[in-house]
C-alpha cells in the first residue's frame, strides 16, 4: 500500500509544478501531422463498419434469454415473487349504519379508521354506506376482506316457485 501512496504523492508533486514550454521542433512536427490529416469544412467522415459476429454468440444469447424467461415464468406461476411483501392493512374510511364482524366472530359498530384484518365481514344497513380503500358499499351490501382486498358478496337471491293455472284450449269435435 505504501508504494501506491508514494506514486500518488509523486504525481501530485509533478502536477503542482509548471509544465515546460514545448520545443519548436515538436510544435512544427505536430502542426505538419495535423495539416496532413485535415479535412475540408463540410467533408464527410467515413468510418469502416464493424462486421457482425460470426454467429457463435447469437445462439448462446438466445439460450440465455430463454432460460431467464423460463425462470421468471415458473417463478411467477409458483408465486415466488412478492412473498415478502407486507400485507397492507385495510381500514374503514367512512361508515354510516355499518356493522363489522371480525374474524373471531366479534360484532362491532363500523367506525371511521377501524382496522379490517383478513376474514372481516362489513355489512351496511338499509340506510348505510361504507368506504374501504377505493371501494364504496351502498345500502344493504356486504363485503369480506380476503388477501388484503375487499370483495363485495352478492346476496343469494331465491325466487319462490310460481304455479299458474293451465287450462287446455277446447278443440271443436273433441269431448
Amino acid at each position: 500500500m505504501s508504494a501506491r501512496r508514494d506514486v500518488q504523492l509523486l504525481l501530485e508533486e509533478a502536477g503542482a509544478r509548471p509544465a515546460p514550454n514545448p520545443s519548436t521542433e515538436f510544435v512544427a512536427g505536430l502542426e505538419a501531422r495535423l495539416l496532413a490529416n485535415a479535412r475540408p469544412a463540410g467533408a464527410a467522415v467515413v468510418t469502416p463498419m464493424r462486421t457482425r459476429p460470426t454467429g457463435r454468440l447469437r445462439p448462446a444469447l438466445v439460450a440465455a434469454a430463454a432460460a431467464a424467461a423460463a425462470v421468471v415464468l415458473v417463478g411467477s406461476l409458483a408465486g415466488w415473487f412478492g412473498r415478502d411483501e407486507v400485507q397492507r392493512q385495510l381500514a374503514l374510511a367512512s361508515a354510516v349504519d355499518t356493522t363489522v364482524v371480525l374474524p373471531d366472530g366479534t360484532e362491532v359498530e363500523g367506525t371511521d379508521g377501524l382496522d379490517l384484518p383478513n376474514g372481516t365481514i362489513v355489512r351496511t344497513g338499509p340506510e348505510g354506506h361504507a368506504a374501504v380503500g377505493n371501494v364504496d358499499l351502498g345500502p344493504s351490501q356486504e363485503a369480506v376482506i380476503r388477501a388484503g382486498r375487499l370483495e363485495i358478496t352478492v346476496p343469494e337471491v331465491t325466487v319462490p316457485p310460481v304455479s299458474l293455472p293451465v287450462t287446455a284450449p277446447s278443440l271443436p269435435g273433441l269431448p
